[in-house]
């Protein structure tokens, strides 16, 4: 199981919920941690009751249409506990579309590399933002520590694409900023030249938009 098991199972400690309530309140609520599909809830729920960690009774209330309505049961309590505890001590080992880019990053001329850098650094300064703008969690502080995570991760980064996009137009940029042309390097097996990969060169910070959150804590608004 995975943290999408995880996130129907705590959904349903709280309280009973039918498949329908369950993925309003994933999207409403959990939107800004979880991009679970509603297709996905439904087919995990499934497997869910299959091992008997859920519970499935169809009612009819009124004239509605019957509704499925989901509850967990004494194996699901425990086997959301076991996997809350794996979850939360596990550092993942994942690498992303992003980072086997970069690795081919100098096949681009410098130009062209550094337009496309600066438009992901704009996106995740978005992404700061939106998620900066998240009403706070009284009642569930995990909710919060979970935003404040993702917010923390993207400050990094976006502190990193400052330093990148700094080495490529700074003075210690060198042949960076015009493209690479490496190819005997790479077909004789040589290792190419620090000063020509990002993220070698000096810091070059870049102003921040107004009302940009700073720091690795993660600003809130409440």
């Amino acid at each position: 199981m995975d943290e999408r098991h995880l996130l129907l199972l705590g959904v349903l400690m709280a309280q009973s919920q039918h498949a329908y309530r369950i993925n309003d309140f994933i999207e409403t609520n959990l939107g800004r941690v979880s991009n679970m599909k509603r297709a996905t809830a439904y087919a995990l729920l499934e497997r869910l009751e299959k091992r008997g960690l859920v519970r499935m009774e169809v009612q009819t209330v009124g004239n509605h249409p019957p509704r499925k309505v989901y509850s967990i049961t004494e194996a699901g309590k425990q086997a959301f506990l076991d996997l809350l505890q794996a979850l939360l001590a596990r550092v993942e080992e994942a690498s992303s579309a992003a980072d086997i880019a970069l690795m081919f990053i100098d096949y681009l001329p410098g130009q062209r590399a550094e337009e496309l850098l600066r438009r992901r650094l704009d996106d995740i300064r978005k992404q700061i933002r939106r998620l900066a703008a998240t009403p706070g969690h009284a009642f569930a502080p995990g909710v919060d520590y979970a935003v404040q995570r993702k917010i923390a991760i993207l400050q990094a980064e976006r502190d990193w694409l400052e330093q990148v996009l700094g080495s490529l137009t700074g003075p210690a940029a060198g042949t960076a900023a015009s493209g690479p042309s490496r190819e005997a390097d790479r077909c004789g097996g040589g290792t190419s030249g620090q000063a020509d990969r990002p993220g070698s060169g000096p810091s070059g910070q870049a102003d921040r938009p107004a009302g940009e959150p700073s720091g690795h804590g993660g600003h809130r608004a409440r």
